[in-house]
């Protein structure tokens, strides 16, 4: 197989165990098995008929977070091969080999955090990360795999890049404030919109709400937040989610004019709708598991979607990329 497609399998795979892990976090299945890296000391689950002999155990759950672990273990062998292959070509680029060797060294990681995920009982800290190092590792693999395609690229004002930058890193945040959010069990907290509980700012003990250097040795499983603070949590949330958006439509708006770009841009601002509207009927919904992992899939598409968008760009000084703006306009 050539290192193309294992780039394209393994993007695809990463895509399928962010999902799956969303679906284990989902169905509160990131206890199914009590123990790591197998499942009550056996590499398959027990079976049901096996139930009385298992303290705790739940098939289904037990299945769901080993179907995640398989398909995270083979995608970790994927991105050694690439590792091994990348290492082995004489012609390899630099930026090749420290990438395809931060993958590696990034999905080790990520196994040690699903062993952590679970040793210390879904820790709301341990799962975020756990949940970003998925995000960032599917923006690599994304990275690694555009690499073996022909990119046009854009000339624009090296302030507008910086632009879609930031957009980017608000982006991650924003992810990192659904992953906290997701975590402590606040995706209920506020079941009516867009105020919350009926009020447009509840009682927010932020201090509670984010302590991230609070580890309590228990079960996270359902959360231990008083509601007051799993509110602050969802109003944070919605708030910057808010900001969020007023950035990506200015993005939108400061790009429209490089006719090359159109089609990322309707694409951006399609997810962004969509992302809000998921977000809208999650709580007027009551978090329906389909709407959940459609708005965790959605966040993911939208980064690689402004991921995709920024590599596209190329700084100029402003006299050139506004001649060549003119240029595009007139010719497109």
């Amino acid at each position: 197989m050539s290192l193309k497609s294992l780039a394209n399998l393994a993007f695809a795979l990463a895509f399928i165990v962010v999902t799956l892990g969303a679906l284990t976090r989902l169905l509160d299945a990131g206890l199914g098995c009590p123990d790591w890296p197998g499942c009550y000391g056996q590499l398959l689950p027990p079976a049901e008929h096996e139930k009385h002999l298992f303290s705790g155990l739940d098939t289904g759950k037990a299945w769901m977070e080993m179907i995640h672990r398989y398909a995270a273990g083979l995608l970790g062998l994927i991105i050694l091969l690439i590792m091994i292959r990348v290492e082995r070509d004489p012609g390899a680029s630099p930026r090749s080999l420290w990438l395809s060797r931060g993958l590696l060294a990034l999905v080790i990681a990520q196994a040690l955090f699903g062993m952590w995920t679970v040793t210390m009982k879904l820790q709301p800290q341990i799962v975020t990360i756990h949940l970003l190092g998925g995000m960032i590792l599917l923006a690599l693999l994304w990275r690694l795999r555009k690499q073996f395609y022909p990119l046009d690229r854009v000339t624009i004002p090296a302030t507008l890049k910086n632009l879609v930058s930031t957009v980017i890193i608000l982006t991650f945040f924003q992810i990192s404030l659904g992953g906290w959010t997701s975590s402590q069990y606040a995706g209920l907290a506020c079941t009516d919109f867009p105020t919350c509980q009926g009020q447009w700012l509840p009682a927010a003990p932020l201090k509670e709400a984010f302590n991230l250097t609070a580890f309590i040795d228990q079960s996270h499983e359902g959360g231990l937040l008083s509601a007051a603070a799993r509110q602050s949590i969802q109003v944070v949330h919605r708030f910057f989610a808010m900001i969020l958006t007023l950035c990506l439509i200015s993005l939108c708006i400061a790009l429209w004019r490089y006719t090359m770009l159109r089609m990322q841009i309707c694409l951006l601002l399609f997810l962004t709708t969509l992302q809000i509207a998921l977000g809208i009927a999650n709580a007027l919904l009551m978090l329906p598991l389909t709407l959940a992992l459609a708005h965790n899939t959605g966040a993911a598409l939208l980064m690689l979607c402004l991921l995709d968008l920024h590599q596209r760009l190329k700084p100029a000084a402003s006299g050139i990329a506004h001649r060549r703006t003119s240029v595009s306009q007139t010719t497109g």
